[in-house]
């Protein structure tokens, strides 16, 4: 009988170990678990900031987007004020090439009536002297 109990003590006493040996692995895989579960929620954190991160990125492009638009528009306002003010220089070309010549016609007709004048002043002259030189004469027969 001692044999049966020393026997069912040594299978008690083994039960009893491998339930404390259990015990021991179940509390070291449920620590094991709960370091991962830890460890999820910090990964879980993580993505959460990355998350906002781009979000915050992806409105920082939109405003840069929307920036470069509106630097788009006002280039192109600048090309089409710049576009207006070389058909105003041209035109004020054209008007200034219209005007020098007609100065220059201007200019040949004075000098034209100039020559005209000088001609006419010549001509009354010699006819002034002419007269001058009969008048004289015939004051000499006269007197």
């Amino acid at each position: 009988m001692m044999s049966k109990n020393n026997n069912i003590e040594d299978m008690l006493s083994q039960l009893i170990t491998m339930v404390a040996a259990i015990q021991v692995e179940h509390k070291e895989m449920k620590q094991a678990l709960e370091g991962m579960h830890q460890e999820q929620k910090e990964m879980k954190r993580a993505f959460e900031g990355m998350h906002q991160e781009q979000k915050e990125m992806k409105r920082a492009f939109e405003g840069m987007h929307q920036e470069q638009k509106e630097m788009k528009q006002a280039f192109e306002g600048i090309l089409q004020e710049q576009k207006e003010m070389k058909r105003v220089q041209q035109e004020m070309h054209h008007k200034i090439d219209e005007i020098e010549t007609r100065a220059e016609e201007r200019h040949k007709e004075i000098l034209d009536q100039l020559t005209a004048f000088k001609h006419d002043q010549d001509f009354i002259w010699e006819k002034t002297v002419r007269h001058e030189r009969e008048i004289h004469a015939i004051k000499m027969k006269l007197s």
